[in-house]
C-alpha cells in the first residue's frame, strides 16, 4: 500500500477522550506529576501540621525533600481509596452490563430506563450538593472533610452515566459525537477536580491529627536547655530560668539558663521550643534563631 492509499490520520479534534488523555500524561510525565503531588500534599499538611502550634509553615523552612516525605505519609490513605473506588466503579458497570443484557432480552423490561433516570437524578443531586457546599456553606469548607468534593467528582459523572445508559437502552447516543467528546472531558475534569480537593482536605486533616498528637507526646520528648546570653521574656508556662556562676569562661559567657522546654522543630536555622503542658489557645511557641549566642542540651526523658 502506498501512502496515497494510506488512511488519512485522524484530526485532532476528532481523537477519543482516551487518546487526549494519554496525551496529556505522556507530556507531564509520571515522574513529575508524582513529585509534584508529593510536594503539594506534604505541603499541606505540614502546613496545618505547625499552624496547630501557631508558627507558619513558611517559617520553618522544610525543603522539597521534607516535604515530599511528609507527603508520602499523606498519599496512601487516598490512593487506596481511589484504587478501591474503581474496583467498586468496575463492579457496578458489570452489573449495569448484565442488567442492561437481560433486559434487551425482554422487550416489556423497563430496567435500562429505571436505571437512567436513576443515576440521572443521583447526578443532580450531587451536583446540587457540590453547589450548596461552594457557593452557600463558605470557604471554610476548603479545610474540612465533607460530600462538596466528592459530589462534584461524582455528580457530573453518575449524570453522564445516565444519560449513556439511555442511549444505549434506546439503541443509538443521545447526544452527538461531538457533544459527547466535550461532555466527557468536562466529566473528567471535575472528577479530577473533586478527587484533588478530597485529597487536600484529607491532607489538611492528617496534619491536624499529626499537630494534636504532637501536642499530646510533648512530655515524653527530651528536655531542651537553653543558656543564653540574654535574658529571655514572655516565657510561657512550665519554664524555669536560673542564672549560671560566676566561675568559668563559659559560664561568664551564657548568663542565662532555660529549663523546662521541648523541641517542636529544628528546621532554618531556628529552634521551635514548646512545654510539655502547653495547650492550644493558652500557650505559646517560642522561636530561637540558632547561633553562638545560645547554647542547647538535650536531656532524655526517663
Amino acid at each position: 500500500m502506498t501512502s496515497e492509499d494510506a488512511p488519512p490520520s485522524e484530526p485532532p479534534d476528532q481523537q477519543p477522550v482516551s487518546t487526549r488523555v494519554r496525551q496529556l500524561a505522556e507530556a507531564l510525565g509520571p515522574t513529575t506529576l508524582a513529585t509534584a503531588l508529593l510536594v503539594y500534599f506534604g505541603y499541606v499538611a505540614t502546613r496545618a501540621r505547625y499552624d496547630y502550634f501557631g508558627v507558619p509553615v513558611d517559617m520553618t523552612g522544610r525543603s522539597n525533600q521534607g516535604l515530599i516525605l511528609d507527603g508520602m505519609e499523606v498519599v496512601f490513605v487516598p490512593a487506596t481509596m481511589i484504587f478501591l473506588g474503581v474496583l467498586a466503579l468496575v463492579a457496578v458497570h458489570a452489573l449495569v452490563l448484565w442488567l442492561l443484557s437481560r433486559d434487551a432480552q425482554d422487550a416489556a423490561s423497563s430496567v435500562g430506563t429505571f436505571l437512567a433516570y436513576g443515576f440521572v437524578l443521583v447526578g443532580v443531586l450531587l451536583i446540587g450538593r457540590a453547589l450548596i457546599g461552594i457557593f452557600v456553606q463558605g470557604s471554610e469548607t476548603s479545610v474540612v472533610i465533607g460530600a462538596t468534593p466528592l459530589a462534584l467528582a461524582f455528580g457530573p459523572a453518575a449524570m453522564a452515566y445516565g444519560v449513556w445508559i439511555y442511549g444505549r437502552q434506546r439503541g443509538r447516543p443521545l447526544l452527538s459525537q461531538r457533544l459527547a467528546r466535550n461532555g466527557v472531558m468536562c466529566v473528567l475534569a471535575l472528577g479530577v477536580a473533586g478527587l484533588f480537593w478530597a485529597s487536600t482536605q484529607l491532607a489538611w486533616a492528617y496534619g491536624t491529627g499529626r499537630g494534636e498528637e504532637d501536642a499530646l507526646d510533648l512530655a515524653d520528648r527530651p528536655e531542651v536547655v537553653v543558656d543564653t546570653k540574654e535574658p529571655l521574656n514572655g516565657l510561657p508556662t512550665g519554664v524555669t530560668v536560673s542564672r549560671l556562676g560566676t566561675a568559668g569562661e563559659s559560664a561568664r559567657e551564657y548568663s542565662h539558663r532555660y529549663r523546662g522546654f521541648r523541641l517542636l522543630l529544628a528546621s532554618g536555622g531556628r529552634l521551635f521550643l514548646v512545654t510539655p503542658q502547653w495547650r492550644l489557645g493558652r500557650d505559646q511557641t517560642v522561636v530561637l534563631p540558632y547561633g553562638d549566642d545560645i547554647r542547647v542540651q538535650l536531656m532524655p526523658q526517663p
